[in-house]
């Protein structure tokens, strides 16, 4: 059975964000078809490296330079791309027509080393592609969900919706909780806090809302809770070019269409990794 070293800076049982639930989703599907080893990426020695097959790279801010070297002289591996690491401020956004000033650019080797770099987004594909050209990139055009999860998803969107507005409460100032809440003073609105640490009760509250409002701080590679929130069949409210979830024609889908066509493509996307793997 193939060794495959899957490396992050957390894991979902530690900190719970988009790209460490996408993670977990990927993690359980390929446990049963590869030997799978997790390790967090501060705590990498030679041995973890030297020891696999085939590598995933999902988050990397912690992995030392030395064993960046490794990997890429070495090693066949991925990138599952969540948050612009080739970026210094990890927001090509900023920049006029998202074109990254070479003084901003890190790891560029690093993604051209890879044999595939796997995004979330068409537009982060475009983004990504325009500043590392020789990089070759995959999107799978969604972030993954387990069968349970999308079952769980489909029978809250038919629930009543009895609160008006939601928003998300996070600690990461990316979020813009703050910008969020001054906008709900200057509308006169009073909204639901979502910030339950509970996954299942987190969805089942914003789900009795009718409407969610999202101004993220930079662009999100996919927007994970924003497609949590029109799958459950709320109004989105936000700045549609922060979101790489607009970049895709689902995002005009919800309710239960978007639904299917979001299962459609995370199978569609546990396949191309498998692919990817040789598994």
């Amino acid at each position: 059975m193939k060794k495959v070293l899957f490396i992050s800076d957390f894991y979902k049982q530690e900190l719970i964000g988009g790209a460490e639930s996408n993670d977990a989703n990927l993690i359980g599907h390929l446990s049963s078809r590869c030997g799978l080893v997790c390790k967090r990426s501060r705590n990498l020695v030679e041995g973890d490296i030297l020891s696999s097959d085939f590598i995933i790279v999902s988050n990397f801010t912690e992995v030392s330079e030395e064993i960046k070297e490794m990997i890429k002289d070495t090693k066949r591996y991925i990138i599952y791309e969540h948050d612009h690491k080739y970026v210094l401020t990890k927001d090509p956004s900023v920049f006029v027509d998202c074109v990254v000033p070479r003084n901003m650019m890190v790891n560029e080797d690093f993604y051209i080393k890879a044999e595939s770099v796997v995004v979330l987004s068409k537009i982060c594909k475009e983004i990504l592609k325009k500043n590392i050209p020789q990089a070759s990139v995959h999107s799978i055009g969604c972030s993954l969900w387990s069968n349970e999860t999308f079952d769980y998803i489909e029978e809250l969107s038919s629930r009543e919706k009895t609160e008006d507005l939601c928003i998300l409460k996070s600690a990461n100032p990316w979020k813009n909780y703050d910008k969020t809440i001054k906008y709900c003073e200057q509308h006169d609105i009073t909204p639901v806090e979502l910030m339950n640490p509970d996954y299942k009760m987190f969805l089942e509250q914003m789900s009795s809302c009718k409407r969610f409002l999202f101004l993220p701080g930079l662009l999100e590679t996919f927007s994970r809770v924003s497609a949590e929130a029109k799958m459950m069949g709320l109004s989105l409210l936000t700045t549609p070019k922060k979101l790489g979830f607009y970049s895709e024609d689902i995002h005009k889908l919800s309710g239960i269409e978007l639904i299917d066509e979001l299962r459609k493509r995370s199978e569609q996307a546990l396949t191309k990794f498998e692919e990817l793997l040789e598994i």
